[in-house]
């Protein structure tokens, strides 16, 4: 194997162990409640829009 192969291995190898600790950073059990959240928070908002109930959908 040669250096540059080498190298090109390892900066691979390097960038999947940043995506894995995003993953487990950000889905971590402790701050999953956290992380998921604003989803909620913006679902919530939108049963308050004026003018929209629920029986008024347009087809």
């Amino acid at each position: 194997m040669s250096l540059r192969a080498f190298l090109y291995f390892l900066f691979t190898a390097l960038l999947a162990g940043v995506m894995v600790g995003i993953i487990v950073y950000c889905y971590g059990r402790r701050r999953k409640d956290r992380m998921e959240a604003p989803k909620y928070r913006m679902l919530a908002d939108d049963d308050n829009l004026p003018g929209r109930t629920g029986g008024d959908r347009e087809a």
